[in-house]
């Protein structure tokens, strides 16, 4: 069986998602727009996502959620719908954010400003105190970057934007983190939150945006009027009985971050010269799905490929932009040596995997190591 450590790029359907939206397309395929008492049921199969949704991240009373194809469109729709309610202004975003994010507030309308990383891959503070002003009408932070799987400091950002830049949205990514990492969007303070359905088990095409009560902005598609206005178009009922199966199945209790542990240590003592990038893997910064290591000389893509060819699947970064660029954007920002950009390696768990497959992962990185690792390009 393959080993697969690619999990932030996409997980294996759960069978619980699998068998509700086959039950929906077969049995409850009405469109919840529609006023017979079929179409009502499956508006109450909607309600009851929304409401895991919006207890899942603890969202302040008056929360609304809208469904979308995923978290690329929740955080387009919060950019663009902001920057066209704001009209003017400045947008900041951390220097690692997924291409959905950055390239969006690159285009918005409004000025784009890029919020720097420290060496282990958090927003620095001291340097966002002196971005932030009343010109801010967006800030855009991912809860967990998805290369490094470091946890950014929400609350503290939060904590800035309100004493400085008080009338700013304040959005937070949680593709990466929504039910592996806890988080409470009343303590934290955020004003929307963003997440997929294919990263948690469930099925690609759907996701969601939580908005906390104060939120306004413009619609980027218009039609039927669904989702309170902001995104028209039938919903995808399927995708949404089968994010609400995954929500209520994802495992609480898990050994990711063991498993993630296990696999750093047995790495070390096979590859000396591997180096961690991104925050300690112990540290309570660091997510317990995702590992980032370099194992230098041997390149990224060399080693990603020999390591498909023992059943092993990793990743090198965002799969999202894997075909953009060799070095990855993150670790740019995180002023990563070349020599450990260019070999870096993301691992990502998942509750499926398991302290077998770390020993069986390391054994065959040691195994290409001591091949791959005597070619060197001059």
């Amino acid at each position: 069986m393959p080993i697969y450590l690619d999990n932030s790029a996409t997980t294996r359907v759960c069978a619980e998602a699998v068998e509700a939206m086959t039950k929906c397309m077969r049995e409850e395929f009405y469109n919840p727009s529609a006023l017979y008492a079929p179409a009502l049921a499956a508006q109450k199969k909607m309600r009851d996502c929304r409401d895991a949704i919006l207890k899942a991240v603890h969202a302040p009373m008056g929360s609304k959620v809208v469904f979308l194809s995923g978290g690329t469109e929740a955080d387009n729709l919060v950019i663009f719908g902001r920057a066209a309610k704001a009209r003017q202004g400045k947008v900041l975003f951390s220097a690692g954010e997924h291409p959905a994010v950055k390239e969006a507030c690159q285009i918005c309308g409004l000025e784009p400003v890029e919020m720097p990383y420290d060496h282990r891959g958090l927003v620095d503070l001291e340097a966002l105190k002196e971005l932030l002003s009343d010109q801010v009408a967006l800030v855009c932070c991912m809860q967990v970057n998805n290369e490094t799987g470091a946890i950014q400091p929400l609350q503290a950002i939060a904590g800035l934007v309100k004493e400085k830049a008080p009338a700013a949205h304040f959005h937070v990514d949680g593709v990466q983190g929504f039910l592996r990492v806890p988080f409470d969007m009343t303590a934290v303070g955020a004003d929307s939150y963003a997440l997929s359905g294919h990263k948690i088990h469930g099925p690609k095409g759907i996701g969601a945006l939580v908005m906390g009560p104060r939120v306004q902005l413009n619609p980027r598609q218009v039609g039927g009027g669904q989702e309170g206005q902001l995104r028209s178009g039938t919903e995808n009922t399927p995708g949404i009985a089968g994010l609400l199966a995954a929500i209520a199945a994802y495992p609480r209790e898990n050994a990711m971050r063991e498993n993630k542990l296990l696999l750093w240590s047995l790495i070390q003592e096979a590859v000396p010269e591997a180096a961690v990038n991104g925050p300690a893997p112990d540290s309570d910064v660091s997510a317990p799905h995702i590992l980032n290591v370099s194992l230098p000389p041997v390149r990224s893509e060399t080693m990603l490929h020999a390591l498909e060819g023992e059943g092993v699947y990793v990743g090198m970064g965002s799969a999202c932009s894997s075909y953009k660029q060799r070095i990855s954007p993150v670790l740019k920002a995180m002023h990563t040596p070349p020599k450990y950009a260019e070999s870096a390696l993301r691992f990502s768990l998942s509750p499926e995997n398991t302290a077998e497959e770390m020993r069986q992962t390391v054994a065959a990185i040691q195994r290409q190591y001591a091949i791959l690792s005597k070619y060197q390009r001059r």
